[in-house]
C-alpha cells in the first residue's frame, strides 16, 4: 500500500519484512563514545538514514559524527539523512546539525526547530489533519522537503468562548471526507458548542502521498508500525 513511502523500520523489523523504500531507524549517539551506534552493516540503494538524539549528546565530537555518517554515505548512496532531533534546541544539537548539514554530500534534512538557522531540507513533522498540505509545507518549499506522514484524529470543540483542539483515539468510519484536507470528519451539534471529528486514515494518507509528489517533495517517511498491513 505505502511502496512509494520510506518506511522508518528498526534492523530487526527491516529483517523480517524488508520495504521497497527503507528509512533505516536506529542510529543513535553512542552511550560509550563520542560518535555513533548502531550502524548498519548493509543498507539497499537508495535509503534513507534516520539519525535521531533518544540519547542526548553531551560529550559528543561533530567530527566523529560526520565522519561516521560520511562513511555510511561513500558506502551505500542513501537518498539523504534526516535528523529527527526532536529535544528542545540546544547549542550541542544546533552545533551538530550544522556540521552534518554542511559536511555531508547528500541531502540532509533536519527538524523546523533546527532548519530555520539552517539552508538545508527540512524534516517535517506529519501535516495537521486541518490543514491542508500545500499550506502546510508552504513556508519551506524553497529548501526541498522531507515529509513524516502519519495516521491522525483530533476533536476540535466550538464554543462562544473559542475553539479548543485535542488529540483522540481514532474513530472509524467517520462519514465525510474532505479531499482538499485528505482526511475524514463528522460534525455533532449541541445547545452549547459544536464538535467537529477528524480523522487522517491510512487509506488518506495514500492520497496524501500522491499530493506531497506532486508538490515536489523530496520524500515521505512513516513508521512501520503505524502503516504496515
Amino acid at each position: 500500500m505505502f511502496s512509494k513511502v520510506f518506511l522508518a523500520q528498526t534492523p530487526g523489523e527491516a529483517a523480517i519484512c524488508p520495504p521497497q523504500k527503507l528509512a533505516y531507524m536506529a542510529l543513535h549517539f553512542s552511550p560509550f563514545g563520542k560518535g555513533l551506534s548502531n550502524l548498519p552493516a548493509d543498507l539497499p540503494k537508495g535509503s534513507i538514514l534516520l539519525l535521531d538524539d533518544s540519547l542526548e549528546p553531551e560529550n559528543h565530537d561533530p567530527q566523529i559524527v560526520t565522519d561516521q555518517l560520511q562513511q555510511l554515505v561513500n558506502q551505500f548512496s542513501p537518498k539523504g539523512v534526516l535528523l529527527d532531533f526532536q529535544r528542545p534546541k540546544s547549542p550541542q544539537l544546533e552545533h551538530m546539525a550544522a556540521c552534518i548539514a554542511q559536511s555531508l554530500p547528500c541531502p540532509v534534512g533536519v527538524t523546523e526547530r533546527y532548519a530555520k538557522s539552517l539552508s538545508c531540507p527540512v524534516f517535517l513533522s506529519p501535516p495537521p489533519v486541518n490543514k491542508a498540505l500545500a499550506d502546510y509545507i508552504a513556508p519551506w518549499k524553497s529548501r526541498g522537503i522531507f515529509l513524516e506522514i502519519a495516521p491522525d484524529c483530533v476533536a476540535i470543540t466550538v464554543t462562544e468562548h473559542g475553539s479548543q483542539t485535542a488529540p483522540i483515539p481514532t474513530q472509524e468510519s467517520l462519514p465525510l471526507e474532505d479531499r482538499r484536507l485528505r482526511c475524514h470528519y463528522n460534525v455533532e451539534v449541541f445547545a452549547d458548542r459544536a464538535v467537529f471529528t477528524i480523522c487522517r486514515y491510512r487509506t488518506d494518507l495514500q492520497s496524501l502521498v500522491q499530493d506531497a509528489e506532486q508538490l515536489g517533495v523530496l520524500g515521505c517517511v512513516g513508521l512501520y508500525g503505524e502503516l504496515h498491513s
